[in-house]
């Protein structure tokens, strides 16, 4: 793949463990460095589950290789998406990181 295919920009978000002012446990999402990806939207759909309207959007982010797992999530045109599976390619270049989110 070309270089020119990752033209769009997204950023991996980690989760960090901490503290609120009240000494309790907190969970909160850092941004990595945002990163060049080529993003394929793979499916979509609507569906009902408990009374509401639910949207469903399914994509695939292909990234250069770099440190990402299942327990981080991505931003991506003012969305956030859930991990589902990171994925090498066959050369080991690239990740692709299907992504799934839920409105």
């Amino acid at each position: 793949m070309r270089a020119g295919r990752l033209d769009k920009r997204v950023v991996f978000q980690k989760q960090v463990k901490g503290r609120d002012s009240a000494g309790q446990p907190t969970n909160t999402w850092q941004d990595l460095p945002a990163v060049w990806a080529n993003v394929l939207f793979v499916s979509g759909r609507e569906y009902i589950s408990a009374d509401r309207q639910q949207q469903e959007s399914v994509a695939s982010i292909r990234i250069r290789k770099r440190p990402v797992t299942a327990s981080m999530r991505v931003r991506f045109s003012g969305e956030v998406y859930e991990i589902s599976a990171v994925l090498p390619d066959q050369s080991g270049e690239y990740l692709d990181v299907a992504v799934k989110v839920i409105k």
